[in-house]
């Protein structure tokens, strides 16, 4: 028997429109391997929707995909003016809603509002903006309960491996330490300081002119985004941290002169985020390490974490982000959802 798994995509970005032909090539494949049929039946931007009760078939996905940036609403004959979510849900039951609005630290918003929202409706949600669950995450966990509805955000940490999956599976496990390098953006512009002898502001324009960094790096240069996936860590964990309490330090202050001291002592200068589960503290700091050190063999866009417990020593290495690799993850917490609930 098919089961039929609703979904409505809102932000529709490099991510939403990864996940979008991910879909499009897969969603056959997945259909007879797991018996699940996944119809694309909203698709959300700042500007307006595009819906479509019955789901997008592959093309039309595919020719989403083409629209302009906060477009859209120019996608007729499904277009629709503005953004209601009263409008959305009406229109097409969705059984699964995708959160992949821009991570707002200040407010959370839309991406809050948004999440309670599905929660409300008795809707599952899949999501790959941080903000909501930095800021708001037992109370979101919390109504998810209550409501027997599924939150679900493989995405927002490592997401081109199961860190996530594996973190909350070791029930029996102490868990002690977890440190690692855990923003591409800025491991890419250290390994281009090293590897070309340039200074800072060169290796962010690098960045830049590859779409690794945005415009506007901040979020990751001076590391809040580690510091936020650090907090749905230790979330996870029971170990709640508050993002302002973690300690950061930004790698523009990194200098040409300190990379090649480095190197001239045999070591290499990595961004690595610390959590001392024990101790409820967490750090983003600039070090030094040997070059013999395994997160010194982690370089370019990629990145890597261990996980101490009291057991074992886990060691995750893979592309912490990127569109293809984001847009499985979430794929895979919507198949997820829908065996879970099959």
């Amino acid at each position: 028997m098919i089961k039929r798994i609703k979904i409505v995509v809102i932000g529709f970005g490099s991510i939403g429109r990864a996940l979008a032909k991910v879909i499009a090539l897969k969603r056959k494949t997945i259909n007879n391997k797991y018996g699940i049929l996944i119809d694309v039946v909203g698709v959300v931007d700042s500007k307006g929707m595009a819906l479509k009760a019955d789901g997008f078939d592959e093309y039309e996905l595919l020719k989403l995909c083409e629209v302009p940036r906060s477009g859209v609403n120019l996608f007729k004959p499904y277009a629709y003016q503005g953004v209601d979510l009263d409008v959305l849900y009406n229109s097409t039951q969705p059984d699964v809603h995708i959160e992949l609005t821009p991570s707002e630290y200040s407010s959370g918003e839309p991406g809050i509002s948004n999440i309670i929202y599905a929660i409300n409706r008795g809707v599952h949600v899949v999501t790959a903006n941080k903000a909501p669950l930095v800021l708001k995450y037992r109370e979101i966990m919390s109504s998810a309960l209550s409501k027997g509805v599924e939150i679900r955000f493989r995405a927002t940490v490592l997401g081109g491996t199961p860190f996530i999956d594996t973190l909350m599976s070791l029930r029996s496990h102490d868990i002690e330490r977890i440190e690692g390098i855990l923003n591409a953006t800025s491991n890419f512009i250290l390994t281009e300081m090293h590897e070309k002898l340039v200074d800072f502001n060169e290796a962010l324009r690098m960045a830049q002119a590859l779409g690794v960094a945005e415009a506007n790096p901040t979020l990751d240069v001076d590391g809040v985004d580690a510091a936020a996936k650090m907090v749905i860590i230790s979330n996870i964990l029971e170990k709640p941290l508050k993002i302002e309490e973690i300690y950061r330090e930004s790698i523009s202050r990194v200098t040409l002169r300190d990379i090649i001291d480095a190197v001239r002592q045999g070591y290499i200068i990595k961004s690595i985020t610390f959590f001392d589960v024990r101790g409820g503290k967490a750090s983003i700091k600039i070090v030094k390490i040997p070059k013999s050190d395994l997160f010194a063999q982690i370089n370019g866009i990629m990145n890597g974490v261990r996980i101490r417990s009291d057991a074992t020593e886990i060691v995750f290495i893979g592309r912490g982000g990127g569109g293809i690799e984001t847009a499985h993850s979430i794929l895979d917490d919507v198949i997820s959802i829908a065996l879970h609930y099959s």
